[in-house]
């Protein structure tokens, strides 16, 4: 006897259960970050976002795990403005990369070229200084050499040259500017 045809399964495709389930990650995120605003970090708990948000413990716990995932979560959320799993590096770099080429030959953009780089010359000076207020680190470490190491991670042709140039997938790319910092920063 012939084998019975098996028909092909439809994909699962439930649009309107997706965009509630990015309703309910924006309501705790949104929760979370002002909750982290108003409170700070020890304020701060999953029970109290999970009730601003409206929604479980358990749904919070499922979705971020740890406070400090998070936090990590509400941090991009408030850099890019969106929940897409994307680093703030991996959203810029290419676009970065047509302003830094047209800079020489356009005034306009030589000036947001000149901005972006003040911008990013500020963050790694306060990254450091924050870094150095810690206790801990090597004996090597200054506020120099920190700027350094953060101007480096930071840089937009490092995000490129790792994933354009060497493939790194952007997961890959946050794991290696981890470690980067590990070996820089702390041995």
């Amino acid at each position: 006897m012939a084998d019975p045809v098996k028909t092909p399964k439809r994909p699962y495709h439930a649009p309107q259960r997706a965009a509630a389930a990015a309703r309910t990650r924006e309501a705790i995120v949104t929760a979370a970050k002002d909750a982290f605003e108003r409170l700070g970090w020890s304020g701060t708990t999953m029970r109290g976002i999970a009730d601003q948000a409206g929604v479980s413990v358990k749904t919070v716990e499922a979705l971020y795990r740890t406070k400090a995932e998070l936090l990590k979560q509400v941090i991009d959320y408030a850099i890019a403005g969106d929940l897409r799993p994307i680093p703030v590096l991996g959203r810029a770099a290419l676009v970065l990369w047509v302003a830094e080429q047209a800079a020489p030959a356009h005034q306009d953009v030589a000036k947001l070229w000149a901005q972006n780089n003040d911008n990013r010359r500020a963050g790694a000076r306060w990254t450091a200084a924050t870094l150095l207020t810690k206790p801990g680190l090597p004996p090597h470490i200054g506020q120099r050499y920190a700027e350094q190491v953060f101007w480096i991670a930071i840089d937009p042709a490092t995000y490129r040259s790792l994933t354009l140039g060497r493939g790194l997938h952007p997961a890959g790319f946050e794991s290696w500017i981890e470690n980067f910092y590990r070996k820089m920063l702390l041995h």
